[in-house]
């Protein structure tokens, strides 16, 4: 149960994430203004879901996510 649980969350986040960084809503991040972290919003919109999925991946590749059980 608990990894079905796991793949729904990372098939959930998985698509949000890439949702992000490829939908029409990328637009309202598309401003100079503010800077964060020196960054325009822009560039620091697309590394925070940039980062976000690699994390997400990373831990989905350390808790075997794809792979059968041998239970």
């Amino acid at each position: 149960m608990v990894n079905r649980k796991l793949y729904v969350f990372y098939i959930t986040a998985t698509f949000i994430v890439l949702f992000m960084l490829e939908s029409p809503i990328i637009l309202i991040a598309n401003r100079v203004e503010p800077f964060l972290l020196g960054m325009p919003f822009l560039v620091f919109w697309v590394f925070f879901w940039w980062l976000l999925c690699t994390c997400l991946f990373f831990v989905a590749y350390k808790t075997n996510w794809g792979r059968h059980s041998n239970n």
